[in-house]
């Protein structure tokens, strides 16, 4: 291959993985795989909010290097297809679910917050609740002691108000029934 091209597909692929240290990436082996199959397995992929990208893996290794996830390169032998998303978790869990559907795709591992994992540490990322899920949890969390505070406070003045409102009809009911004897009793006179 010509320098020029190799140097092309180089920057192209800094260019696509420049996030990796954020987003992370999890690498599959796709060998056996038939054309049709892995054009399926590809758009299904997209739908679900993954990219797949086959790489070579010497240029793939060198782009990594250059942005700073060198450790990625261990996971590098074979034929190689990288699954990336915005989020980590997404991309795991379209592997984990399209890997069900593809015998041929072998979880190779991930690469995700710096660190390389392999196919046993994709299946817990896949296990992970996906992002919006997660944040309407914290905010659940979060909302938790200031909905008791909220209830708290208003509690306070619905008791009194019941208070107040049961001594009210005590008071109406005893000058009731104080009324009445004496009503009757200056009816006779």
């Amino acid at each position: 291959m010509a320098r020029e091209v190799k140097t092309l597909m180089l920057s192209e692929l800094e260019d696509r993985f420049r996030n990796v240290k954020q987003t992370g990436c999890v690498l599959v082996s796709y060998q056996g795989m038939k054309a049709d199959e892995a054009r399926r397995w590809r758009q299904q992929a997209r739908q679900k909010g993954a990219e797949v990208t086959v790489v070579r893996n010497a240029l793939f290794g060198l782009a990594m290097e250059r942005l700073g996830a060198g450790e990625v390169k261990r996971l590098l032998a074979g034929p190689v297809a990288v699954v990336s998303s915005n989020d980590p978790v997404a991309a795991a869990k379209a592997v984990a679910e399209l890997a069900k559907d593809a015998p041929a795709v072998k979880v190779r591992g991930a690469y995700f917050e710096g660190n390389v994992v392999g196919p046993e540490g994709v299946e817990k990322l896949a296990k992970i609740p996906g992002r919006e899920v997660l944040l309407s949890m914290v905010a659940g969390a979060l909302m938790a002691p200031l909905r008791r505070l909220a209830f708290g406070l208003l509690a306070r003045p619905r008791e009194l108000r019941s208070v107040v409102e049961q001594l009210g009809k005590r008071t109406a009911q005893t000058e009731g029934t104080q009324q009445a004897p004496q009503g009757t009793e200056q009816a006779p006179q």
